[in-house]
C-alpha cells in the first residue's frame, strides 16, 4: 500500500495518510488544515495531559459544566420514591416528563 491514497473533489483534495488520518487541502486557497496546530497529526501525542492549550481546555470545561452529569445526581432512591406515588401522581409526572422530552426534541430540531 502506498503512503497516501488521494481522492479529489471539485474544490478539495483528501489524502489518506498511512496512519489512518486524513489530510485535507483546500485547492482554491491552497491552505492545508494541518497548518492548524489542533488539527495536526502528532504521532507522539497519546493523551490529553499535560494540557497544551489551556485556553481551549478552559472553554471545553465551561461547555462541559453546562450539562449535568450522572455523577452529580443521586438517583439511587428514585425507584423507591416512584413506587410510593399514587397512580394519579405517576400519571401526572409521566405526562410532564413526556412534554419536556417532546419539547426538547422540537427545540433541538430548530437549532
Amino acid at each position: 500500500m502506498s503512503p497516501t491514497t488521494k481522492k479529489k473533489s471539485s474544490s478539495q483534495e483528501t489524502s489518506q495518510l498511512n496512519n489512518g488520518f486524513k489530510e485535507h487541502t483546500d485547492l482554491e486557497s491552497g491552505s492545508e488544515m494541518q497548518d492548524e496546530p489542533l488539527l495536526r497529526v502528532n504521532p507522539r501525542r497519546f493523551v490529553v495531559f499535560p494540557i497544551q492549550y489551556p485556553d481551549i481546555w478552559k472553554m471545553y470545561k465551561q461547555a462541559q459544566a453546562s450539562f449535568w452529569t450522572v455523577e452529580e445526581v443521586d438517583l439511587s432512591k428514585d425507584l423507591a420514591h416512584w413506587d410510593r406515588l399514587k397512580p394519579e401522581e405517576k400519571h401526572f409526572i409521566s405526562h410532564v416528563l413526556a412534554f419536556f422530552a417532546a419539547s426538547d426534541g422540537i427545540v433541538n430540531e430548530n437549532l
